[in-house]
């Protein structure tokens, strides 16, 4: 008996000795790993990785960017039965325990012991979330320690519905989607409300395992794995057995969703890319930020239209260049190994790929992606001369298969309901090729530079190189109102006669000449701007003075290094972009002042809180002798217009049948609505200012400049313009390189600046005859027809006095905050015509900037009779740089 007594005294005090030495370890590996735990201020700023989202000012998405997609969402915002579902599988007893659930780590004790294998996991939702947010991967005693030191730091600092609000949106599940609201748009396309329950319950199974249970990649194993996730739900009372058998029946309609991009803009989007790149660095596709750019999404849309079709004109001008590939269909055993061969070839814009099957001379048979077969016929290819060089085509094709034979890999695009061609195929689908010829278009607001659409080439994913920022090409005789703007403020004027005639320069081999070799003697520098008389700008230039132009020109945004010091310059051989020309002539649409092209609004965090306010820093242009302007808000879109509009006349007794008076009401409101939407631009924002704009020509030039351009788009090198669209307050000036290598339209209104350029990349020529007037005009019309299509017409303002510029008493140039003397530009006054000092070709010597020290004397001179008379011609004169 005392044995015994012995026996269990010796148990008692070794367990006591055991359990007080456990009770050490326990509390020496506390104070070990607690300190490196997160307090309970940085557990609640659980970092939940959102990707950079970009949109429109009318906010549309245009893209995003982050390897993380996620969509944190409020608990109160997500569905009960979604969280229910969650529970079921992966915490029965969530909202009973402290953190740990002991029942679940006996369970899996057990299990252990029982089989010598792990089957069954103790982890609760409380510890997978402090693994998640806080901890690696590793599979230590040492991380499981900490891990649930963190679970239950969480359950004393979080509530329960804080906990699993967090755990929901930071789980991992699958297809780059973290959190439940980000697998619901990746595997669905659809927001948490709109989920099934047999969807939820397919959510839910994926934590465990998102590769093994993705019901894209591994639809049984998901299949099965939702289909206990419903069982579970039942068994515990979430869902009755009837929502069960329903479930457990529906099919799985899982399918990669890709997010809803609702403006194409992908040029400008990796505009933005980048600049939140350079200022926010690591932090840029993670912290959720959403910027709203300056861009309209219906502009963007017309932009998009204009270049491409421009560019598809051109390219069939010039034929056919055979197909994109050619494959031996022999080599394929099966339609679907044809479709696998096939899904090789990217669509290009709405170009999509097609495989010949089949063709005779009369028709062509070709398989689409879509596994329809299209036939092609004899008209529908009768455009696809072969091309042999710029300049010079094959013969007319007689038969289809002289354009295309079997295993042909081609082009075709849908036609739209409005698409007219002259040989119009009547299967819907036009026969076509990618085009080789590279375009840019920009708009923009004149008033502070914001840009409203931008087009960098025909196809983003097809070339990333953007044009319109990029692209440094020669300006042609688009830079001539620069010329002119700095003579007319050196002491010429729009009825200034200069001869128009051939020059000799000693010395040098260089012979200017207008294009064709004409010249027309005497003529006022507006009709010579109109026409582009390329020996009128060279006068103009060495009269007013190489050093002066030049200064001028850097007034504009032109960087020095990029402006030749010589005569050349008249005719437009410095380097640009298509974005530094929209800004150059932002300035002669906005009265004279200096803005800078941008394309951001804002950006704010994943809270809503606004980071950055471009308005605020923004130069805006609100007159002279201002600081600082109060912001105006924006305009409202077009379709926000149109809304308005055919609400109100809904409502207008006169145009419908019902005249009660509560639709009198209406009617009054609806008018009311849209008046404000009318006059929204001018409305100010209480309390937000924004630096003014400077002004950088005197106002008599910029009138006097614009009035000339006017002439370009009635009756000079662009007069399809008013043509076409049958406006007078239009104003710009064309420009075409040496060897028609770049096609230039620089036009705007007083509302809009836009620019259209087109060229290849590699500098080939474009071919005879493609001058402006034939691809960047028709370019521009194609954009501003539908821009101004409801918008009245304006006039350019005319300043009653007198504003001049300000300049630098010190260096000559612009002044700014840190001249120390200012003055103003002294103009020199202008005679109201002028007379020819020689009628006869002029030789001069060649001049340059290292050489000249002060401009010249003007080489026109006052007259007492008015500058002569002649008709206009009124065809489009096209001109060239040599």
């Amino acid at each position: 008996m005392r044995f015994f007594i012995h026996l269990i005294t010796f148990l008692l005090s070794s367990l006591l000795s055991l359990s007080t030495v456990g009770l050490a370890i326990l509390a020496g590996l506390y104070f070990i790993y607690s300190p490196q735990l997160p307090n309970s201020e940085d557990l609640r700023k659980i970092d939940i990785q959102v990707p950079l989202r970009i949109y429109s000012r009318d906010e549309r998405l245009i893209a995003e960017y982050g390897e993380k997609r996620s969509r944190p969402v409020n608990f109160n915002a997500i569905p009960e039965r979604l969280r229910q579902a969650f529970i079921a599988i992966e915490d029965a007893r969530y909202y009973e325990h402290q953190g740990i659930d002991p029942k679940g780590v006996a369970r899996a004790l057990y299990n252990v012991i029982a089989t010598g294998r792990k089957s069954q996991g103790a982890s609760t939702i409380t510890m997978q979330l402090a693994r998640n947010a806080f901890l690696d991967n590793d599979k230590t005693l040492a991380r499981k320690f900490k891990e649930t030191l963190l679970a239950i730091r969480l359950e004393q600092t979080l509530s329960k519905d804080e906990i699993l609000e967090l755990y929901l949106n930071k789980i991992f599940l699958g297809n780059r989607a973290y959190g439940i609201a980000a697998a619901a748009e990746t595997y669905y396309g659809k927001q948490l409300d709109d989920l099934s329950l047999a969807e939820m319950a397919m959510i839910a199974g994926l934590p465990k395992a998102p590769s093994r249970y993705n019901p894209i990649v591994n639809e049984p194993r998901a299949m099965t794995r939702r289909n206990y996730i419903l069982q579970r739900m039942a068994e515990q009372g979430f869902i009755t057995l009837a929502d069960y058998k329903i479930a457990v029946k529906q099919p799985n309609t899982a399918s990669v969703h890709k997010p809803d991009i609702e403006t194409y803009a992908p040029y400008l989007a990796e505009m933005v890319r980048a600049a939140i790149v350079e200022k926010y660095q690591d932090k840029a596709y993670t912290q959720g930020y959403d910027v709203y750019t300056t861009l309209d999404s219906e502009m963007q849309t017309y932009a998009t239209d204009a270049l491409r079709t421009t560019l598809e004109n051109y390219d069939r001008r010039h034929g056919y260049r055979g197909a994109e590939d050619h494959i031996n269909l022999e080599d394929y055993s099966s339609q679907d190994e044809l479709l696998d061969k096939l899904s090789n070839y990217q669509q290009v814009g709405d170009l999509q790929a097609g495989l010949v099957l089949k063709s005779t001379k009369t028709e062509a048979s070709v398989l689409l992606m879509n596994e329809t077969v299209i036939s092609l016929s004899l008209a529908d290819v009768k455009w696809a001369n072969k091309f042999i060089t710029a300049n010079r085509r094959g013969s007319t094709p007689k038969r289809v298969s002289d354009v295309i034979v079997a295993g042909d890999i081609i082009r075709v695009r849908p036609l739209k309901s409005t698409n007219k061609t002259e040989l119009a195929p009547t299967n819907g689908w036009q026969f076509t090729q990618i085009p080789t010829v590279g375009g840019a278009l920009v708009l923009m607001d004149p008033h502070n530079g914001a840009i409203r659409a931008v087009m960098g080439g025909y196809d983003f994913y097809y070339s990333k190189f953007n044009r319109a920022t990029q692209a440094m090409r020669q300006p042609g005789s688009s830079f001539k109102p620069i010329i002119y703007s700095a003579a007319l403020s050196r002491g010429f004027a729009p009825t200034s006669i200069v001869n128009d005639a051939p020059i000799s320069i000693p010395g040098s081999n260089w012979q200017p000449k207008n294009f064709g070799g004409s010249y027309i003697g005497p003529t006022t520098l507006s009709e010579a701007l109109a026409k582009s008389r390329n020996l009128v700008s060279i006068r103009l230039l060495r009269d007013t003075g190489i050093p002066y132009t030049i200064n001028y020109a850097t007034r504009f945004g032109f960087s020095r290094e990029h402006l030749p010091p010589n005569l050349t310059l008249a005719l437009g051989t410095g380097l640009t972009t298509p974005v530094q020309m929209a800004t150059t002539y932002a300035a002669f649409a906005n009265g004279g002042f200096k803005v800078d092209a941008h394309f951001i609004n804002r950006i704010q965090d994943s809270n809503g809180q606004v980071l950055f306010d471009a308005t605020t820093e923004t130069r805006q242009v609100c007159g002279d002798d201002i600081k600082l302007c109060p912001i105006r808000k924006p305009k409202p879109t077009q379709s926000e217009l149109a809304a308005a509009t055919q609400i109100a006349d809904s409502l207008d007794p006169t145009k419908t049948d019902n005249k009660e008076t509560d639709n009198k009401d209406k009617k009054t409101s609806a008018d009311a609505k849209l008046a404000a939407l009318e006059n929204k631009d001018y409305d100010t924002e209480p309390g937000k200012i924004a630096p003014a704009a400077v002004r950088i020509i005197d106002s008599r030039t910029q009138h006097q400049i614009v009035t000339m351009m006017q002439g370009v788009t009635q009756f000079g090198t662009a007069a399809a313009v008013n043509k076409t669209l049958h406006r007078s307050d239009i104003a710009g000036k064309t420009g075409t390189t040496n060897e028609q290598r770049d096609s230039w339209f620089c036009g705007f209104t007083p509302d809009y600046v836009a620019v259209a350029w087109s060229g290849f990349d590699d500098m080939a020529e474009l071919g005879e005859g493609e001058t402006s007037g034939k691809v960047a005009v028709p370019m521009w019309i194609g954009l501003m027809q539908q821009v101004l299509k409801n918008a009245p017409e304006k006039k350019f303002k005319k300043l009653d006095k007198l504003q001049m510029v300000k300049i630098d008493a010190k260096t000559g140039l612009l002044a700014d905050d840190t001249s120390a003397e200012v003055i103003e530009e002294k103009l020199v006054a202008q005679p109201e015509a002028a007379k020819p000092a020689r009628a006869k070709t002029e030789n001069f010597e060649f001049t340059s900037a290292a050489t000249e020290s002060t401009p010249p004397t003007a080489t026109h001179q006052p007259t007492q009779r008015p500058a002569p008379v002649r008709k206009r011609e009124a065809v489009e004169i096209p001109e060239q740089i040599f």
